[in-house]
């Protein structure tokens, strides 16, 4: 008898009512990737996410993903890099130098550069039966200082660069660097080095409805204005490396069938994101007849 069946129907027992019903996109190990085109893998992976894992229904890409996505860059590296040096914004806090190649898969012949780009929320710190406070998009919240709360200290995986709710970030691994941080990559160790991991600081509280200790409470709106426009530069940044679109991805969605799986990013507006994606090109490089003024 397979025993395939039975592991799968405990892993989804396992999980929260509600985040049992989320079907995982289907995955095509010889692709070295989920199946469907980028658009229709980007559909998938990026279904939002409730609490307790909860993952809803796919909707349309927003306009600039619904376009680009898994399509050629056409934005060069010194147009990028001129941005850069405009807004005295460091190369090594957006995962390292652009001329440096992606991270490639572990463990194969042929091995593909990174495909994906992973969003994460670090659920951290944690409330408890306390009211988030309401300082938390401040500089005076302590966990917006790296300089105090450093990522890079502890055990444990991390993601490649993570983003204060400031919109400032640090590279605690390069993209370069094949880094697990999803329960998928570490069930098959393969994969590690197809992601690149952005984990975007964002605290919980404890849902009292919920067992002792939960962190299923997170801030709405979820993100600041300032975390969606430094995650797009990183965006454009791994993809200009990439000469493609890179596929974004939701952690909890990647981690679909796990046993106690993520549940993040919380309250994480999409359209928002694709939105500052396209402003941001618009100023690095306006279009014919324009003038940018930053």
């Amino acid at each position: 008898m397979n025993p395939r069946p039975l592991l799968l129907l405990s892993l989804l027992l396992s999980l929260p009512a509600g985040a049992q019903q989320a079907a995982a996109c289907h995955y095509a190990a010889w692709k070295s990737g989920f199946q469907g085109n980028a658009r229709t893998q980007a559909t998938c992976l990026l279904r939002p996410v409730g609490r307790y894992a909860r993952i809803g229904q796919a909707s349309a890409l927003p306009a600039f993903l619904d376009r680009h996505v898994g399509e050629k860059t056409t934005l060069s590296r010194s147009v990028v890099q001129a941005y850069l040096a405009r807004q005295h914004i460091a190369e090594s806090d957006l995962g390292g130098a652009l001329e440096a190649p992606l991270s490639r898969a572990q463990g194969r012949l042929a091995s593909p550069v990174a495909r994906y780009f992973l969003i994460h929320d670090t659920s951290y710190p944690n409330f408890l039966a306390d009211p988030i406070p309401a300082i938390i998009d401040s500089r005076d919240w302590d966990f917006n200082d790296f300089s105090i709360r450093n990522p890079a200290r502890g055990g444990g995986p991390k993601g490649h660069v993570y983003v204060n709710r400031l919109g400032e970030s640090v590279t605690v691994h390069g993209f370069e660097v094949a880094n697990y941080a999803s329960k998928l990559e570490k069930d098959k160790p393969s994969l590690t080095g197809l992601f690149l991991h952005v984990e975007l600081v964002q605290p919980r509280s404890s849902d009292p409805a919920g067992g002792r200790g939960n962190d299923g409470v997170a801030p709405d709106p979820g993100f600041t204005p300032a975390q969606y426009e430094r995650l797009a530069l990183l965006y454009i940044a791994a993809s200009v490396r990439k000469g493609h679109w890179l596929i974004p991805a939701f952690h909890a969605v990647l981690d679909t069938g796990y046993a106690n799986g993520h549940d993040d990013p919380q309250n994480f507006s999409l359209s928002a994101w694709s939105e500052s994606i396209a402003h941001l090109i618009n100023i690095m490089e306006p279009p014919a007849g324009t003038v940018s003024h930053q």
